[in-house]
Formats: C-alpha cells, structure tokens, sequence
C-alpha cells in the first residue's frame, strides 16, 4: 500500500500475476506523463509521422508505465480481466501491437471522419460570399474542429455512471455501433493509450432514455465532472475551461419562427427535417482528442473522434456549420427557412407571390443591413429586440420548379423537397428520412403545432407535449418536497408552454421563486412554497382544455392614443388619455390592508384602470401604447409577470381582462420620466376641469376596497388624516 500525498491521489495496484514482473511500483492515479501541446498553436499544420496526437507533443512519456495486462479505475489499478471473462460492461478486446494503433491514429490524423465533402461546402460558401465568416467550418472539416478543450497534462479517468451498468446491454451496442462507425478509436488499454497520446482525461459516460422512443438511449458524457474541488479526483472538469459564448450559433426560436409565418403569403407551406446523428457528423481535431477519451469498461478506453452530447461547445460547433449550411441554401434560393440545432424548418411560397415576396425581403435586407449581425451571449440574430431573424435577406428566393419532374401540386410552389435533396447530396448531408414532415399547411416545430393556412394561422403546444407537462405537474403534486432539480424541470416545461399562452407568464412566479432558494441547496429537498400550488391548479385547467394556443398576426403598428398612468404612495392614483382624465384617491392604510403593497402595487392598479378605459374606446384602435413612470410595473408587463405578488396579481387580472375581450386587444407598456408623465399631477390630487373627466370606470372587485373617487367628498378619516399633516 503507498502512501496518499497531498498533492495528489495515489492508488493501490493488484499485484501483479507471478510470470510477469511488476515493471514499476505502485502508481499514481493521477499521471506524471505530460504533453507540451498547446492549444493555441496553428493547427492544421498535422504532420503525418509522429504517433502523438498534439501539435508539437513530446512522444516521451517521463512518468510510469503498466503492464499490459492492467487497467486505470475510478480509484485503483486493478489486473484487467482476460479475454472471455467480460466484467461489467464492455468484453474485452485482444489489443494490437503499438505499431498498429498508432498507424490508425495518424491515418485519422490526415482524414477527419465525416460525411461532409469539405471542397463542396468551400465552393459553395465562397459562391455566397460567406467564406470569411465560416472559415472555421471549411478548416475543420479538412482538419477537424478546434473546442478548446483543455491541455491534458495529467490523466484521470472517473468510473462511468451506474445507467451504464444497468442498461449494459444498450451500452455495449452502443459501443459497438461507435466503434464500428469509425467514430471510437481503439479499445485500448489505458497505458498504451497514454504510450501513444500522453496523458488523458475521460468523462462520466450515462444512458439517457429518448423521450417518445422506449428502449431507445442516448449516451451523454459528463464533460462536467467533477463539478467542484474533489481530492479524488483533482482536476477540474472539461467544460469548466470553455466558455459557450466563443461557440456562438443562431437559434430558431418561437419568435422567430412565428415572426416568419406571420410575414408569408397566403398558401404557403412548411417542412421540417433532421440531420442524421448531427453532432456525431463533427470531427475533432486530434489535439482534441485526449480531453475527448472514453472510458468503454474497467479496463479499456477509446478516442471518441467526434462531438458528443454533454461538451459545452458541441451545440455551438455544430451550430457554425448548419448556419453555414443555412446561408448557402438561401444563396441557392431555397427558404424562406430556420433551425434549431439540427431540426430545420423550411418553408415554401405559391410562385403567383414571388415577386412581391422578395420585395418584401429586399425592404427588410435595407433595414436589417444597418444593423448587422448581432452576438448576445452564445446567440446570433439580426435586427432589434422586438423583431428578431436568423438571416438578413440578402438573397431572394427563386423559382425552381421548373428545373426538375415535379407533381402537379408541388408544381405550384417556387421549390420542393426534391430541391433540398440535391443539395444535401452535393454537400454530405445525411438526413433522417423518417422524421421528415412534408410541405404542407400545418407542421411540428420545436414542440408546437404550426398552423399557416388556409384560414386563421395559428401555433399551438402539440398534443405530446400537452400530455407531458400534465403528468409532470401530477408527478409533483405526488411529492411532499423537492430538489433544485425538480423545481427546474417543471419550471422549463411551464416556460416553454408559455411561447404559446404568453399569459402563463404570470403563473411561474412562485417556481421562480422556489428556484432562489433551492439554488442554496440544489441537492436537498423543499417544500413548495406559497402559492405554487394555485399557479399549477391553474396550469392543469389550461393544459387540460386543450386549447394551449395563440393566433399568428401579420407585423401591425401599435397605435399611441397619448394614454398615461401614474400613482403616488401619499394621494392616489390618475389616468389620463389625450386630455381626458379619472382620478381616485387611496385609502388610509392602503399598504398594509389585508396583505402587504407598496407603490408597485399602486402604479399596476394605475396601469389596470388605464386599460380598462382604452378598452371602452374603440375609435382608438386594439393595438395600444401606454405611458407610465414606474419602470417595475413597465418592464414586469414586457416580461408578463412581476417579482411583486400582489403586482402579479394585478398582471393576472388584466390578462383576464383583455382575454375576454372580442377579438384582439394588446397592449405595450413605455416608459416615461416622471417630469414628462401628464398623469403625475392626477396622483398627487392636482385635477383638470371636469369637463374632461372620462366615463365612470366599473372597478374590479378585488381593488374596489382601497380606491375612491378622485371627484367624491373626503371621507372623516380623510378629513382627519389632513389636519393631522399624514
């Protein structure tokens, strides 16, 4: 037995069978073999004879060496199971001499593993004048792809999660399918492996079931572990050294999506397909490789030469290259269309529309062209917060349905998904065929029904989801208490049903809140706090109508009808539209009546009674601005909820509001300094003549306790309170 030092963990190695002499003593868990690789060096510049993987990598390996016949575990070195005595997970694999791996890995080294064809995409994205802002794209697929993953100096490989022994049977196939694929490089014994790369460093592997897909996994490695300082294991995570935000990628979001169907001519038609094991199709550069090892059994490990599920910049890296992707097919004049990850959705216009269509498009390049392209964190967009794209509609769209035998239907329409086929043979994109949904009317995107003709365009949560989300909010009501990571599932689920009922906003305060304080002790459980309980009631109403939908308006100007709200804590409250104006006064004690309210509280009750009386003008239009000084009750209103819950009460009320309105009725809330605000007098019991006054306003019954009438006589306790100077 050695002994534990401080600077690093050692561990016990089995002693060695008596043919064979152990050829050093016990080791370190943590190697003493080092690379002097660096990252940041130039890195297409391979080489084709030297057996280590770095760029300028040392093939002296200074620290010790084991026997071939032992194996690296999570904590010890152990004598490696023979060949037909399979332990717990992968069956051992007669590994060949040195000569041979290291011959494979330099072949890999001269040709990256993927279905892409790099001259094809080069050509192509030159043609489009994108070479520049893709070149990253073009040198990784001739050399592999740089993720800035971390210098290995030191070798650590953590046991494998338990999924990996219950599903042993899906793991091993799995491997089998990598390994078989080309993808994994090896098995090898830890040993020679380091012989070859120097040291290395494996992540936690783990079987994730599919969701909709019984029996169907998906292997993730925990490019995060360890997540804090751990004696056992010293040195920090893979992910832990990157930073997403040098990854950046465009996302096609619901805005996004929606903003591009509410902008189609009428008969137009959508598509989605999916790209084929989609990160799997990213090679890594083989300076990659050693943060990239695989931990296959107890005793062997591969190279996984791709991207993999769980590495922080996977989405990012694989992003790049469908964007460049992306940006050659609408030079080719295909789209309008949008992804995310690797779910693309393509969209179609009757050819009568062209022309107008790409009138359209040449107006919005002339605006989005001044603004460029915009990075907030790892995200990509053009335009302004309010109307985001993924493209800048550079290129129009073109007629190509005279180029090839197309059906009579499809005919109708600029292109079809025979178009596309041709493309994606051309650059090496391999499809999953069987999700393809075809053009048509109405589609499945990112988890809603899109719906864009004929008759009302609409997007709805799908069905799927719908029935997911219940049995998630059942699944909780079952439980007395919670971890952080329960809270954030459900929390998810919820936000991602609000794209398609904004009003649900308002309804996840109270998870949000939870999320604050399970966050001091993610791992320990809570119960759910006040009003959760009614927010999920609510929910479960929704979700069970069916009806978890909103219509899709073409892009309208709000109308500014000069409409403003103020409230002042020691007065009341006014409103004023134009130069018509209602004013109330607050009650004595108002902040502390039956709950706790401040002046947030108070400027809301100002914004609802506004809204209240725009909805009685309807000369003024449905698609209103409003004014107000209080940037809370504002900002809370683009957000749909506030961190305040008797504001968020207010916010509720109003969505409930305008909900059982006839037809559409919206409203923007601006902000306005107080200086400038015409409704500042009103709350401080200033009034105009009354000759102005705006119609009495029926006042919800919640408030109508705390609110008189700016125009009645003061109360005795009034009365009193003012001689008093309160």
């Amino acid at each position: 037995m050695v002994t534990l030092q401080k600077e690093c963990v050692l561990f016990e190695r089995m002693p060695m069978p008596k043919t064979q002499t152990p050829p050093y003593p016990a080791v370190q868990y943590v190697s003493a073999a080092t690379r002097t690789a660096s990252l940041n060096a130039p890195w297409p510049d391979l080489g084709t004879t030297s057996t280590t993987l770095s760029r300028n990598a040392s093939t002296n390996v200074s620290g010790p060496k084991t026997a071939a016949n032992s194996a690296l575990l999570g904590r010890e070195w152990k004598a490696a199971p023979t060949l037909g005595t399979m332990d717990d997970t992968y069956a051992q694999v007669v590994e060949p001499p040195l000569m041979e791996p290291s011959a494979a890995l330099a072949h890999r080294k001269l040709k990256p593993l993927t279905p892409y064809i790099a001259e094809a995409w080069s050509q192509a994205l030159q043609a489009a004048g994108a070479a520049t802002r893709f070149a990253t794209v073009i040198t990784g697929l001739r050399y592999g792809f740089n993720m800035n993953f971390p210098l290995i100096t030191q070798t650590q490989s953590p046991p494998n999660r338990d999924s990996i022994v219950i599903y042993q049977k899906e793991f091993n196939e799995i491997i089998q399918k990598e390994i078989t694929k080309k993808r994994y490089i090896g098995p090898f014994l830890p040993a020679t492996l380091e012989l070859i790369i120097g040291p290395f460093q494996t992540s936690p592997l783990s079987l994730v079931p599919k969701a909709g897909k019984p029996g169907k996994f998906r292997l993730i490695q925990n490019f995060s572990f360890p997540h804090s300082n751990n004696t056992a294991y010293p040195h920090p995570s893979i992910n832990s050294y990157i930073n997403s935000d040098d990854f950046p990628t465009t996302w096609g979001k619901f805005s996004i999506i929606y903003l591009i169907i509410s902008q189609l001519p009428p008969g137009s038609e959508a598509a989605t397909r999916d790209v084929a094991e989609a990160y799997r199709t990213i090679p890594l550069h083989p300076s990659q490789w050693p943060a990239a090892v695989v931990r296959i059994s107890d005793s062997q490990v591969c190279i996984d030469s791709c991207a993999a599920f769980g590495a922080a910049p996977s989405a990012g890296v694989y992003g790049h290259l469908a964007d460049a992707g992306a940006e050659i097919t609408r030079h080719r004049g295909l789209g309008p269309l949008d992804k995310w990850v690797d779910d693309h959705i393509y969209f179609r216009i009757r050819k009568e529309f062209l022309e107008t269509y790409n009138q359209m498009r040449s107006s919005t390049n002339l605006n989005l062209a001044k603004l460029g392209m915009q990075q907030t964190g790892s995200r990509l967009w053009f335009g302004n917060p309010i109307e985001e794209l993924n493209e800048d509609c550079t290129w129009p769209i073109k007629d190509f349905s005279n180029l090839s035998p197309q059906s009579p239907h499809d005919s109708l329409f600029t292109y079809c998904l025979e178009d596309l086929d041709m493309l994606a043979l051309e650059l090496g994109i391999k499809l999953e065929l069987s999700k393809d949904q075809p053009f048509r009317p109405s589609t499945t995107y990112i988890g809603f029904i899109w719906c864009i003709g004929p008759g009302e365009r609409k997007v709805s949560l799908s069905p799927s989801k719908v029935d997911k989300y219940l049995l998630s909010i059942h699944e909780w009501r079952k439980r007395a208490a919670h971890t952080l990571n329960d809270v954030q599932k459900l929390h998810g689920k919820l936000t991602h049903a609000c794209s398609a009922a904004p009003h649900g906003r308002a309804y996840l305060t109270s998870l949000e809140k939870m999320l604050g304080i399970c966050s001091k002790q993610p791992f320990a459980t809570h119960r759910p706090i006040k009003g959760i309980a009614e927010d999920l009631l609510w929910w479960s109403e929704l979700l069970q109508t069916g009806q978890v939908s909103r219509p899709i308006y073409p892009p309208t100007s709000f109308s500014d009808p000069q409409a403003f709200s103020d409230a002042s804590s020691g007065i009341g409250i006014g409103i004023i539209i134009g130069k018509h104006w209602r004013a109330w006064r607050l009650i004595p004690g108002w902040q502390t009546a039956h709950g706790q309210r401040d002046i947030g509280w108070a400027e809301a009750i100002g914004f609802e009674l506004l809204i209240h009386a725009l909805s009685t003008r309807p000369e003024l239009g449905r698609l209103l601005i409003t004014h107000g000084d209080n940037r809370g009750v504002v900002e809370g209103w683009w957000k749909g909820r506030h961190r305040n819950a008797e504001t968020n009460e207010v916010f509720k009320r109003i969505n409930t509001f305008t909900h059982g309105l006839s037809g559409r009725f919206e409203i923007q809330s601006s902000f306005i300094a107080s200086a400038f605000n015409p409704a500042d007098p009103l709350s401080r019991g200033i009034y105009p003549p009354t000759e102005f006054l705006l119609p009495p306003i029926l006042l919800p019954e919640p408030i109508r306790e705390f609110l008189i009438d700016g125009t009645a006589a003061l109360t005795n306790t009034e009365r009193r309170l003012f001689r008093e100077g309160r």
